[in-house]
């Protein structure tokens, strides 16, 4: 089937390529999606395997986040939620940290875990209360700087940092050193405090599918690979030109900057995340268990299945590893260390896990560096006719796609519409 030109080509299904889509939509501006992959979601991908629903990599959603609220319809989403806290893995031992003020029943086992001081404990409540205060865009116009000397700043000890913010922040962003900026920590330490982190009761591709659901028929071709862009058109690597008035590149970062024509390179964070089955879950709590040890090559693990029972079939449980960076390490390598990781933390019952599938991501995350850029601000066309979108260009995460989708299209909306004349004719025409 042959695709017929359009006023807007949107390149990209992930999330930023379809709240884009959806707005050009509620503003009945034609366009058509590419998207190489066979389906839509970009990394937030569901696999069905056995009856097990297994994420591409650790996802949740925040359930604070404004623009997902906005687009999203968190009911049908099924969302459910981890405990506000975690437990840290730290001197052999699992100790539980929770929030005072949504889990007071845990205030003691969270005041006496052995991971910082009854002072870091205060000063972290007061860095939650001041994320809070003010606008989002007033949060990213402070200074930045990086996480760790931030919480340096803070008076946060080392012991604080080492076992609980280099695991948790790390696993949010996907650094290990937690080198990331200081106002994307604040803005997570904010999101946190005023939601819940969940996960989608049938996995995070429902949000993508979600989002598709009420686009114009046709208006998505999966399988379709573009080979480049110019203003006011699309080059298909099957050698078809479409015609556009203009071009939204919604693809990640190294993508981007092909289409781009530039050479820059774009650093980002690899994950590994293994996926097992397990007869008994090793833990009957919905949190999140970081590595505060300082050791290994675990990050943290979580159980999706007690999050969301409809993540494992009945009697069986499903356990989550992230490993990040690690990507030199072959999949029999990574599940021979991490099973000698897990049998030290959990006992011979590791034995009866069943490894059910590695995800090798090599770009998980873009890196995070500060300065970062107010995400609140829409960016600037790259060029005429051009547009970008895409939590890489900002600040990552699903609000951000989001967003940065949305801007994008409001962003064009608002240009003149100068569609070319062999486009006027057939703008509003199905794929053929």
């Amino acid at each position: 089937m042959k695709l017929t030109d359009a006023d807007v080509v949107v390149v990209g299904a992930g999330l930023a390529g379809l709240s884009c889509a959806r707005h050009l939509t509620n503003h009945s501006v034609p366009f058509i999606v590419l998207e190489a992959d066979t389906r839509i979601g970009g990394r937030l991908k569901t696999d069905v395997l056995d009856g097990f629903l297994l994420n591409h990599g650790f996802q949740v959603l925040q359930t604070a986040y404004p623009e997902a609220r906005r687009q999203l319809d968190y009911h049908r989403l099924e969302l459910k939620a981890f405990a506000p806290g975690a437990i840290i893995r730290v001197a052999g031992k699992f100790k539980r940290i929770s929030d005072p003020r949504r889990r007071p029943r845990d205030s003691w086992s969270s005041l006496t875990a052995p991971v910082g001081t009854l002072t870091d404990r205060l000063r972290m409540i007061r860095m939650a209360s001041s994320a809070r205060r003010g606008s989002v865009s007033s949060l990213f116009q402070s200074p930045d700087m990086t996480t760790l000397e931030f919480l340096q700043s803070r008076g946060i000890s080392e012991k604080m940092v080492e076992r609980f913010f280099k695991p948790f922040f790390g696993g949010v962003c996907l650094v290990p050193a937690i080198q990331a900026s200081s106002n994307v920590f604040k803005y997570v330490l904010r999101v946190f405090a005023e939601g819940d982190v969940a996960l989608p009761g049938q996995g995070m591709g429902a949000i993508a599918r979600q989002l598709a659901e009420d686009l114009p028929e046709a208006t998505i071709r999966t399988g379709t690979r573009v080979e480049s862009i110019h203003p006011g058109g699309a080059v298909l690597t099957s050698g078809q030109t479409l015609k556009c008035r203009a071009v939204v590149l919604a693809t990640d970062g190294p993508e981007t900057l092909r289409l781009l024509g530039k050479s820059a390179s774009m650093v980002s964070q690899g994950e590994l995340c293994l996926y097992f089955a397990a007869p008994i879950a090793p833990i009957n709590d919905p949190y999140l268990i970081l590595n505060g040890e300082g050791t290994g090559v675990i990050n943290s693990i979580t159980v999706p299945s007690v999050v969301a029972t409809s993540y494992a079939p009945a009697g069986e449980a499903l356990i989550s590893v992230v490993l990040i960076g690690h990507l030199a390490l072959d999949d029999k390598t990574a599940e021979s260390l991490v099973r000698k990781e897990l049998t030290e933390w959990f006992g011979s019952v590791v034995e009866k896990w069943r490894h059910l599938k590695t995800y090798r991501i090599p770009h998980a995350l873009p890196a995070q560096p500060p300065p970062i850029p107010d995400p609140t601000v829409p960016a600037k066309p790259m060029k005429p006719g051009i547009y970008v979108c895409g939590e890489y260009q900002s600040v990552p995460g699903i609000q951000w796609a989001l967003l940065s989708g949305r801007h994008a299209a409001e962003a064009l909306i608002k240009e003149p519409a100068e569609i070319p004349e062999s486009i006027a004719a057939t703008q509003r025409n199905d794929i053929r």
